[in-house]
């Protein structure tokens, strides 16, 4: 049960026209939960009556006793938000190509992405989350390849030369 401040306190607001005029769902619910505790309902009665849990109907009314109604709005996902910010995406692209032209051979592999974006940009992702923020700025980490330290560029370029046109090996397909 509240206590006979936190009841004062909800008598201040008319919750069910806060509830009418809300276009985001969420909020609307807890506006509807403060509404019924004000009515004297108990957590249990009200979370009944919305459909949902006690200690969920007991949250809200803390958010609400702390923050007042901003305390009802979303609160941010840690899951939703992006960790590389959005300025920093370019610099991002290019120190995935300055690592491509440093490796000394081999692919670069996400879990290689993942320690660049810990040591140069200080975020943290997931290895998923690293694939993820590829694929999201457009960057194909499949065909991110570095020089193998074995190949001669000269011998290469002779040998497309020599190659008869239309050939593999050939420079012009």
């Amino acid at each position: 049960m509240l206590t006979p401040e936190a009841l004062q306190r909800l008598q201040r607001y008319n919750f069910d026209l806060l509830a009418r005029e809300e276009p985001n769902g969420r909020r609307r619910l807890r506006y509807f939960a403060l509404a019924h505790l004000k009515d004297g309902k108990s957590y249990t009665e009200v979370a009944a009556a919305l459909r949902t849990t006690r200690h969920t109907v007991a949250r809200w009314e803390r958010w609400f006793e702390r923050d007042g109604l901003k305390g009802l709005g979303s609160k941010p996902r840690y899951w939703c938000n992006q960790r590389l910010p959005r300025e920093q995406e370019e610099a991002f692209r290019v120190a995935i190509e300055q690592l491509q032209q440093v490796r000394p051979g081999g692919r670069i592999r996400g879990e290689d992405i993942r320690e660049l974006l810990a040591q140069q940009f200080d975020v943290a992702y997931s290895l998923n989350g690293v694939y993820e923020l590829l694929k999201r700025l457009g960057i194909v980490w499949i065909s991110a390849r570095s020089r193998s330290p074995y190949a001669a560029p000269v011998k290469q370029a002779d040998f497309e030369k020599k190659s008869p046109a239309g050939s593999a090996g050939s420079a012009t397909r």
